[in-house]
Parts: C-alpha cells; structure tokens; sequence
C-alpha cells in the first residue's frame, strides 16, 4: 500500500501505466495486521451501532407524561421504564464514538508512515 504514492507520483506519460491496484482483494501485511484487526473489529461493531442508532425512538412523550404528572406513580414508573434501557444505549453509543477517536490507530502511526516510505 506504501507504494500507492510512489505509483500515482511518476510520471504514467513514460510508464505506460502498466499497473493495477486491486483494492477489494487487498491483505494487510504482516506490519499493518494489528491496525487491520483492530480496525476491522471497530468496523464490525459500527454495524451493530448504526442499526441501533436507526431504531433508537427516545422516551420523549413517557417524560412528557411524567412531567404533566408528578404525583401519579405509574406514570412516573411507565417513564423510568421507559428511560433506563436508553440510558444504557446512549452509554453504549457514546463509549463506541470514543473509540473512534484519535486513540483508534495512536499508537500504529510507526506502521504507517514506515508504509509510506516502502
């Protein structure tokens, strides 16, 4: 993959172009095997995530509910119900944006740029 650069930097004029780049086959090398894994495992889980975010309906009328009633307790439990199971769904979104965050691929910048350099 390092060599991607060296190949769209030369001058294809007097190359010929004779190349191919095959992108949907493409195997991490033994040096960029952890950052695949590890991305691949984010990746997979995102899937989950998303499908989760899309069905995600909120508690917005159980709390309205709960507001215009503060002294009818089973309204007030209807909307506790309601709302603890999200709480836990947006503590799930929100650890799984922070492994997106910088962290993600921190400690493999070596491999990067030594591919680079290839």
């Amino acid at each position: 993959m390092g060599n991607l650069i060296k190949v769209l930097t030369r001058d294809l004029d007097n190359n010929t172009g004779n190349f191919f780049l095959d992108f949907e086959n493409a195997q991490p090398s033994a040096a960029e095997k952890h950052v695949w894994e590890k991305v691949n495992e984010v990746l997979t889980e995102a899937l989950v995530i998303l499908d989760d975010l899309q069905a995600y309906r909120g508690a917005g009328e159980e709390i309205r509910q709960a507001i215009q009633s503060p002294g009818e307790d089973p309204v007030q439990q209807r909307a506790w119900s309601a709302v603890v199971p999200l709480v836990g769904k947006l503590k799930r979104f929100y650890e799984f944006s922070q492994k997106l965050g910088p962290d993600l691929l921190m400690n493999e910048r070596s491999v990067h740029t030594s591919s680079l350099q290839n």
